[in-house]
């Protein structure tokens, strides 16, 4: 009697038994078909989306050079046997590439195990 109601609508389950009953109903109740209109609709939307992403982006809409990325790298080196490089959009001058590869080669330093213990 309880599952009826709830299955109408007119009560919430009581206990974990009528839940999973509920669930089960549900995931066993049929869909309504898609219209034929609603298939064309969809149909037609996905087209125009696509055509839209086919078409090359025109030149008004971006002014900026995207052929270069603006990504400077640098290498130097952190430690014995250890290269490090450093990329960002910035200019990377020397002064600061040495302190990059310094603060990295103190935290490897002070990170790594005392192998002679």
């Amino acid at each position: 009697m309880q599952l009826d109601r709830c299955l109408s609508g007119d009560a919430e389950p009581e206990n974990p038994e009528i839940t999973s009953m509920v669930m089960a109903a549900n995931a066993l109740r049929s869909t309504p078909a898609i219209s034929e209109s609603a298939r064309s609709r969809a149909f037609d939307a996905m087209m125009r989306e696509a055509d839209r992403r086919a078409r090359p982006q025109s030149s008004a809409d971006h002014a900026e050079d995207l052929a270069d990325p603006g990504i400077h790298t640098r290498e130097a080196k952190a430690g014995p046997g250890m290269r490090l490089a450093v990329a960002d959009i910035e200019g990377i001058d020397d002064a600061r590439l040495e302190g990059i590869a310094a603060s990295i080669a103190a935290r490897l330093r002070q990170n790594a195990p005392d192998r002679n213990q």
